[in-house]
């Protein structure tokens, strides 16, 4: 029996993700859902029986009313309401202006959720919309976000209209758009965003055969089976149980944003090194969604009990004063084998607690390891056991995940030594912007 996939492919209005979908389920032997012409029939619904579609108190009883029932046609769902198929009125201009007030109902969305989870019955699905990642598959690992930016899909949607005899003005659909995405952005019931561990796709200039490529090479990467047998996972969890509930009543730790680190495929958890409690940290954080191998100077490995205690929980040995060329060749075809590998881009602990620059190696290994990135940033580790603290503190220590750095932003670098500083800066940025972003309060569990 083949696998089932549940393949979510987000982004705004005319980012390219139904076309992407539908190729992506014709290739993958998959179903495909347009998730928002389920919004787009509620609508259509409301305004054929007259009903005020800025009223919710007016909406879900008449929506509660109605029957829908779903079929496969040429691999893909189609609905009918009360026995009537929509068709191509779900694509009329007073639809697409009335459906954003009709998504923005939280009612509404819980009864278009139930639909569209329901549908898991049916097999394999690519399904495309604004929230699929984010509320109505949470836990698929296959999950993308398309973009691009407005002036492009504006023109993108422009053609769409005009081969359909319409004749909006190009302006006028990109201001069309632009309300669109205001309001898909700030609702409050599940507004448009990018879902934790979803892969970012910015389809600016790129045809469709080659977002395709981009989107089923990353499923690849993330079927791909693992051959690492490194780490002994007993041996593993149990050392990360022991140092979380030592980092939680000694240093209360908390954890942000886990769901960005994806559950498989080969990836990179970048963090900043700032205390001695850090590798623990990120080990013990990261482990609630896989094991993942760390670096540690050789040195660590010349006592015969500490060294057969590091290679059982994947350890890799790093001659920091050579170069170590045998680790990052480890390092490098554990990620291509599907592994997780944790880096710390500035190379040892800060003497200050500030973030370094990045030593030169991290963008090699970046990329020639051909793997996303997790930025992590570990908060007030520093405080409690730097160099100069004297021994552990108990003081709060938080670890936060950032947003996937995915392999297409960091091939737009370039290529050879120059883009490898590069990459090292762009992963350090990241972490100063998740450094920021915490100390302001704006990052919550």
């Amino acid at each position: 029996m083949s696998k089932q996939r549940i393949i979510a492919i987000d982004g705004p209005a005319a980012s390219g993700k139904s076309t992407v979908a539908r190729e992506v389920a014709k290739r993958m032997g998959c179903i495909y859902v347009d998730s928002g012409s389920f919004y787009r029939g509620v609508t259509w619904k409301m305004l054929r029986e007259g009903v005020n579609t800025g009223n919710p108190l007016l909406v879900l009883p008449a929506l509660l009313k109605s029957t829908w029932t779903f079929e496969v046609r040429d691999r893909a769902v189609v609905f009918l309401i009360d026995g009537e198929e929509p068709g191509e009125a779900l694509r009329g201009k007073e639809v697409r202006e009335a459906v954003s007030d009709i998504a923005a109902m939280p009612a509404v969305r819980t009864f278009v959720v139930r639909k569209l989870r329901r549908l898991k019955k049916l097999g394999s699905l690519a399904m495309e919309g604004r929230d699929i990642g984010s509320v109505v598959f949470p836990k698929t690992p296959y999950k993308f976000y398309l973009d691009a930016n407005p002036e492009e899909r504006a023109k993108r949607r422009h053609a769409e209209l005009v081969e359909k005899g319409e004749t909006e003005k190009a302006q006028e659909v990109l201001e069309s758009l632009q309300r669109r995405d205001q309001k898909d952005s700030s609702r409050k019931t599940a507004p448009l965003k990018i879902a934790d561990g979803a892969y970012v796709i910015d389809t600016s200039g790129h045809g469709i055969e080659e977002v395709t490529r981009i989107l089923m090479n990353r499923i690849a990467e993330l079927e791909k089976p693992r051959s690492d047998k490194m780490i002994n996972p007993i041996w593993y969890r149990l050392t990360c149980k022991v140092f979380g509930i030592c980092l939680k009543v000694c240093n209360q730790y908390k954890i942000y944003g886990i769901r960005n680190v994806p559950k498989t495929g080969g990836v990179i958890i970048a963090s900043n090194h700032a205390s001695y409690l850090d590798p623990p940290a990120v080990g013990a954080s990261s482990r609630k969604m896989r094991m993942t191998h760390f670096m540690a100077r050789d040195t660590l490995f010349r006592n015969p009990l500490m060294g057969a205690f590091l290679r059982r929980v994947g350890v890799i040995p790093l001659d920091r004063e050579k170069g170590d060329i045998k680790a990052m060749k480890t390092a490098i075809q554990l990620l291509k084998d599907g592994a997780s590998v944790a880096l710390f881009p500035e190379g040892t602990r800060s003497l200050d607690g500030e973030l370094q620059p990045p030593k030169p190696g991290i963008g090699f290994l970046v990329a020639k390891g051909q793997a996303p990135v997790v930025p992590v940033y570990v908060h007030g580790s520093y405080a409690a056991w730097s160099k100069h603290s004297g021994g552990l503190k108990r003081l709060p220590v938080s670890v936060i995940f950032g947003k996937l750095i995915t392999q297409e932003e960091i091939r737009s670098l370039g290529e050879g030594r120059d883009a490898y500083s590069l990459i090292g800066e762009l992963i350090m940025k990241r972490i100063a912007e998740l450094k920021e972003n915490f100390e302001k309060g704006l990052i919550h569990e």
